[in-house]
This record gives structure tokens, C-alpha cells and sequence, in this order.
């Protein structure tokens, strides 16, 4: 059954944690087909060089995996440069997966797919994951709450499953595209007019009376994105993850989601997008 498959990558960037758990369950499933897998989290340990260095000399009996949490309806940059940087014309078989909070999943897993099409990849599967939303965590019931769960698991654990299989046949068939989001022409023009720069997200603040330069924002910060002068400050390459607000352990880095949070809701009754996960293949 897995002739044709015998070594996948899973690469993603998952700063609260809900894509990487993804990537885990596919993992696991992968291994216990016997399937060498070589998983790679896109933070700023990661030698993103190295990794395009070895699927471009990988050619044949591969998969590539690739995971991104929605961020104002679209993958976050790190995901995005790296589908830039893999090779051309490898007709490799890849999977684009999103987790999403539950407001909007935006075109997030539709333009990564478009993407790998046009590096004249195979786009033979796909998933999106309902998580917590990653500017929720101190609201009570937020959206996502308990999310990704067994069900999630298993929808997964199921895709694998059937992509492999899949990819055992002497001509697997690429998925339609289209069917990657729900969202007419004119809405998706919209989202993909939306920068992270721009978003009107919470601006942070220093609480320098609190602050102890203990750098902790920093080493959980996923692109290396603050540095000390002498407080933290934050650089272009920041993807507003939040992770620096939600882990500073003296509370000293300030963001007020008060008013995010009503703009979250209301777009998630204005969507109110189904199914909340969904598997591709």
C-alpha cells in the first residue's frame, strides 16, 4: 500500500501550538505506516535552507506536508516564503493544512494550494482544522475552545490514510482548487487585500515599571522578531502572533483585545462558516 510513499515532510509554523499539534497527528499516523517522516517547525531555529536543500534532492516516494494558522484570512509570511523557495517542476505530492479560530478560514488554505500549483506541484489533499482562536485565550468561551479535539484527530488521521492509499495509484489526481474556500470572488478579492501590517490589531505596550529584561519574549517569539534596546521592541518580521503578550511571565508586554474581541464574534455570525473541519482528498 505505501510503495510509492516512503518519506514525507511536515513543515509549519504554529505559534500557539493548535498547527503543530496537526502536523503531530500526521506524523504519527505517517510512522505507523512505516513512513520516514522528517517534521519541520518554521521558528527561528529552523534551518529552512537545509530542509529546501533536501526535498530538492529528494525524487520520488515523498510527500511534503505544509501547515499554517489563519491570520486575518490568510497563511501566515513564514509558510508563504517557504513555498516560494521550493523547487519548480517536481510534480512532487504535497498537502497545504490550516488551523483556523472559528471567525473566518479566510482563503488561507486556497491561496497556499494556489501557490504549490504553481511551483508544478501535486496538490492531492488538503484540511482545515478548527483551533482556538489565538486572540481569545483570556475571554471566557471563546471560539475554537477545545479545539483541535479527538474528532479533528481522527478526520486527520482518516486523510492520511486515504492520500496514501491515494498515491499508491499509477496516476494520482490533483484535488480541485476551488473547492479550498467557501467565499465568492468578491470577498476573497477582499482578504487578499489584507496585510498583517495593516490589520487593525492591538497595538502593544511596555510596562517598563514590571518589566525584568528576562528576554523570555523573545525566545518564544516564532521569527526572532524582538529584540532589547534596552526594553523589548518589536521588528517588521513580526507576525502578530501575540505569543510575547500571552507567555511574558511578568505581564509587562500590554494589549487591549477588549475591541477585537466583539469584531471576532461578528465575524464569525456574519460567516458562520461550515463545516467548522474539513478534509480534502
Amino acid at each position: 500500500m505505501t510503495e510509492k510513499i516512503q518519506k514525507a515532510f511536515i513543515v509549519y509554523c504554529s505559534p500557539a501550538g493548535s498547527t503543530r499539534h496537526v502536523g503531530r497527528v500526521i506524523q504519527k499516523t505517517l510512522e505507523m505506516m512505516k513512513i520516514q517522516v522528517i517534521e519541520c517547525d518554521l521558528s527561528k531555529k529552523f534551518n529552512e535552507t537545509a530542509t529546501i536543500s533536501k526535498i530538492r534532492r529528494t525524487k520520488n516516494n515523498t510527500c511534503v506536508f505544509v501547515g499554517s494558522p489563519v491570520y486575518v484570512s490568510r497563511a501566515v509570511p513564514p509558510v508563504m516564503n517557504f513555498i516560494s523557495r521550493l523547487p519548480q517542476n517536481t510534480h512532487m505530492p504535497v498537502v497545504p493544512f490550516v488551523t483556523w479560530g472559528g471567525a473566518s478560514s479566510g482563503i488561507a488554505l486556497y491561496e497556499m494550494a494556489k501557490a504549490l500549483d504553481a511551483k508544478k506541484m501535486l496538490v492531492v489533499g488538503a484540511a482545515k482544522i478548527l483551533a482556538l482562536h489565538s486572540m481569545m485565550w483570556q475571554f471566557k468561551n471563546p471560539l475554537g475552545m477545545g479545539h483541535p479535539d479527538s474528532s479533528d484527530d481522527q478526520m486527520i488521521r482518516e486523510m492520511v490514510g486515504c492520500l496514501i492509499k491515494k498515491l499508491s495509484a499509477d496516476a494520482p489526481a490533483a484535488i480541485d482548487l476551488s473547492h479550498l474556500t467557501s467565499y465568492p470572488p468578491e470577498i476573497r478579492s477582499e482578504m487578499e487585500k489584507i496585510a498583517l501590517k495593516s490589520a487593525h490589531l492591538p497595538k502593544r505596550k511596555i510596562d517598563q515599571d514590571v518589566c525584568t529584561q528576562c528576554e523570555e519574549c523573545s525566545a518564544v517569539c516564532p521569527t526572532d522578531a524582538i529584540s532589547f534596546r534596552p526594553w523589548p521592541e518589536f521588528e517588521n518580521r513580526c507576525i502578530r502572533c501575540f505569543n510575547c503578550v500571552r507567555l511574558c511571565p511578568e505581564d509587562a508586554i500590554k494589549a487591549d483585545f477588549s475591541l477585537v474581541e466583539g469584531r471576532i464574534r461578528a465575524r464569525a455570525e456574519q460567516f458562520k462558516e461550515m463545516p467548522l473541519s474539513q478534509i480534502f482528498t
